[in-house]
């Protein structure tokens, strides 16, 4: 039983989970789906942090086995059943998250009844959250709280071997509480590892034409992990970490060019949330990209206020095709209420930013979230209003979600809106087709509304608009 298994949870009846998205917490779109298993057909990524982990488990000596339970359409229990039964298995390394918390939940409960005496160690940003309840009712053993992708694997050795004064950097229930285990290593930088276990994918599963308008095989990259921001609606510096830690350029461009070479890999994903937020680091992979000729088409994401000419020219030679920017709302009291600095000022600069990145030949996709707390119709036609004008290549709408550990969740708290948390639909959380909380000046059918007309209304000209308005008051469907 000293078999170490690192698995991706399956999605659960009716819906897909996509585990690191959101900062780990997790997002969700529905599906048709009645049995356990994840829809193959949408751009889904990897828990980039479970390959840190097995490469470092390897490099240990651990015997180790991984198991990607969102690999099937459809999943029998029964074969979850037999990856644990049959395989020696003494620790189990995953992930829970909110879009799936009970589900994930009872499958860890199945998992102990499946092998008695079995320790499970969790990580991610839900595991944290709910780490009280999740060790207090036996769930798991270990929860890990910070630099996941060095700690598990010292923590996880720790519990097979039964050596429990080894633990750090984690959760444990002790004496009938929770006891906070200090970290004794220091997660200094994501050098730690040569090339993360990317070998353990199934790459098929990572083939889409979600961007750049070409079915392309992808893989995901770090640069950099943590963000110091605060906007108050983020859940990346409480999943990822507000302090930054980096892969050396020279390691970024091994692991793209092994990924080329080995795996046929032809796009990255890079996964920093601010690709160009040292700005030297950023140019320093850029020129080691390009100095070692490898040609590679990348997409990133990062702030408007971190981007000049310059560094688009030098990130369009490097290979970068797609920028995605941080909107959020481009109503300008809001945009300044979500720490984007000064309002109008920045929504100006902010515009001129997607024209220079339009101009050098790159895709500019903005993130808008609709439902923040004061959003309202006039905010929303102020929003639609700057995209017509500014003309993004393209706009992902989101719903506001008050993620456990944000700036926004605690003001909600206290201020009462969020309610009884004891009553909160955790799983609603980090749906893009259902809003979860009204605004203080909308209810959540208004929110609803609000997206559906502003994934329209954003896209229209004049002429369009006032032909839906004569339409709407002729009592017809708009166009």
């Amino acid at each position: 039983m000293n078999r170490i298994l690192l698995a991706q949870l399956p999605s659960p009846p009716g819906k897909n989970v996509f585990r690191e998205w959101a900062g780990g917490m997790g997002t969700a779109l529905p599906s048709a789906r009645t049995d356990w298993g994840h829809d193959q057909q949408f751009y889904d990524i990897p828990l980039l942090a479970l390959l840190y982990i097995a490469a470092g488990l390897r490099a240990a000596g651990a015997d180790l086995l991984y198991r990607d339970f969102q690999s099937e359409a459809r999943l029998e229990l029964a074969s979850f059943d037999a990856s644990l039964a049959g395989g020696g298995v003494g620790v189990l390394i995953t992930q829970v998250n909110l879009p799936s918390l009970e589900h994930d939940i009872e499958l860890l409960r199945r998992a102990r009844a499946v092998v008695p005496g079995l320790r499970i160690l969790l990580f991610g940003p839900s595991a944290k959250w709910f780490a009280e309840r999740l060790l207090r009712e036996g769930i798991a053993d270990v929860v890990v709280e910070e630099a996941e992708e060095l700690l598990c694997v010292a923590d996880a050795l720790a519990l097979r071997d039964g050596h429990l004064d080894d633990l750090q950097g984690c959760a444990v229930w002790r004496d009938g509480a929770v006891a906070h285990l200090p970290a004794r290593t220091r997660m200094t930088d994501l050098d730690f590892v040569d090339f993360p276990a990317y070998d353990l994918l199934d790459f098929t599963r990572y083939e889409s034409d979600y961007y750049l308008d070409r079915r392309h095989r992808y893989a995901t990259v770090f640069t950099t992990k943590g963000c110091p921001y605060k906007c108050g609606y983020c859940p990346y510096p409480y999943g990822f970490g507000k302090r930054l830690v980096y892969r050396s350029p020279a390691r970024v461009v091994d692991d793209i060019a092994r990924l080329q070479a080995d795996f046929g890999v032809e796009q990255i994903l890079f996964r920093d949330q601010v690709f160009t937020v040292n700005p030297r680091h950023a140019r320093a992979v850029c020129e080691a990209i390009i100095a070692r000729g490898i040609e590679i088409m990348w997409v990133c994401e990062t702030r408007y206020d971190l981007i000049d000419a310059d560094m688009l020219d030098l990130m369009w030679r490097a290979g970068c095709r797609e920028i995605h920017y941080g909107l959020e709302s481009a109503d300008a009291d809001m945009f300044a209420a979500v720490a984007k600095s000064d309002g109008k000022p920045s929504l100006d600069r902010f515009a001129e930013v997607i024209g220079l990145t339009r101009r050098q030949g790159m895709r500019a996709h903005v993130h808008l979230i609709v439902g923040l707390p004061d959003e309202s119709r006039s905010s929303l036609r102020n929003t639609a209003r700057w995209l017509r004008a500014v003309r993004p290549d393209s706009v992902q709408l989101a719903y506001f979600v008050p993620y456990p550990g944000t700036p926004l969740f605690d003001e909600l708290r206290a201020s009462g809106e969020l309610g009884d948390l004891d009553r909160i639909d955790w799983e609603s959380f980090g749906s893009f087709t259902d809003p979860v909380i009204p605004t203080r000046h909308m209810s959540i059918a208004q929110v609803r509304h609000g997206r559906e007309r502003l994934a329209v209304d954003w896209q229209l000209s004049l002429a369009d608009r006032i032909v839906n308005k004569v339409r709407r008051l002729a009592g017809l469907r708009a166009a």
